[in-house]
């Protein structure tokens, strides 16, 4: 066989490689694609997004999810409220509500609410006479939706109303605490619960599994729409990348990856 000959075929084969790797990868892509797994949203329409932050925090504890958000094309409003000084139907009236209006004076379509921790509660409380727009959807981030288990042991406790103020005291299922105050919300929602494999409680103060925090029993609602466990810390799981993603699954689809 002459030379020329031998380099066409080689030539040759090298093509058939490079089109087998790339029809290879495109049948990847496509069953990637269409796979439930954190399927690729295009916003039809203006889609604002009000940020609830928890106990302790500021509205900037929500800026890495926000960022996530905006760089998918939803708008965001964070709320910026003084966890510690006032109860909970205050803070909602007074700082959650104006966020709130914020959103709709954007022209969005659909209006979510997305909280970590406390915020959960503030949610609640907010739709127990609000409804939100059709479409809109709720995710919640290790919400206290049962009670904290630390407010129902040491809430009668000065210095423990001294650190968490009013609105964590209350986060309580007895009598005076607003647990037990909450009827079921209708808009769907989605639990996202952290927890990890230690934790620096006695059981008997937090029951495992939980995420330093809250149990992952106490987060979970009657009426959720979808729960969804991720391995991380209470404070961290706002920066989690998975978490991110399942947020914007739940707010596009409402249900979250599996």
């Amino acid at each position: 066989m002459s030379r020329s000959i031998k380099i066409n075929y080689f030539y040759k084969a090298v093509g058939i490689t490079v089109l087998s790797l790339v029809l290879v990868s495109c049948a990847v892509n496509s069953t990637q694609s269409s796979s439930s797994l954190f399927i690729s949203h295009v916003l039809q329409g203006k889609e604002c997004v009000v940020l609830v932050h928890g106990l302790w925090r500021s509205g900037f504890a929500m800026r890495s999810i926000a960022n996530d958000l905006e760089d998918h094309g939803y708008q965001t409003v964070s709320v910026d409220y003084p966890s510690t000084q006032e109860e909970i139907p205050a803070l909602v009236q007074e700082y959650l509500l104006k966020s709130y209006d914020e959103c709709t004076q954007t022209g969005a379509q659909k209006i979510h609410l997305v909280s970590h921790s406390m915020g959960g509660i503030l949610i609640r409380q907010f739709l127990q006479s609000h409804t939100l727009p059709r479409g809109s959807r709720v995710v919640m981030l290790s919400p206290p939706n049962q009670g904290s288990e630390l407010s129902e042991k040491f809430g009668e406790s000065w210095w423990y109303q001294w650190a968490v103020g009013p609105a964590g005291v209350s986060l309580s299922t007895k009598q005076e605490g607003i647990i037990s105050k909450l009827r079921e919300i209708n808009e769907p929602v989605g639990i996202i619960a952290a927890y990890r494999d230690w934790s620096l409680w006695p059981t008997a103060w937090l029951p495992q599994p939980n995420d330093g925090t809250v149990s992952v029993e106490s987060m979970k609602l009657a009426e959720m729409d979808d729960f969804i466990l991720v391995n991380s810390g209470h404070a961290l799981m706002r920066f989690s990348d998975e978490v991110q993603s399942q947020i914007r699954q739940f707010l596009a689809v409402g249900e979250f990856a599996r």
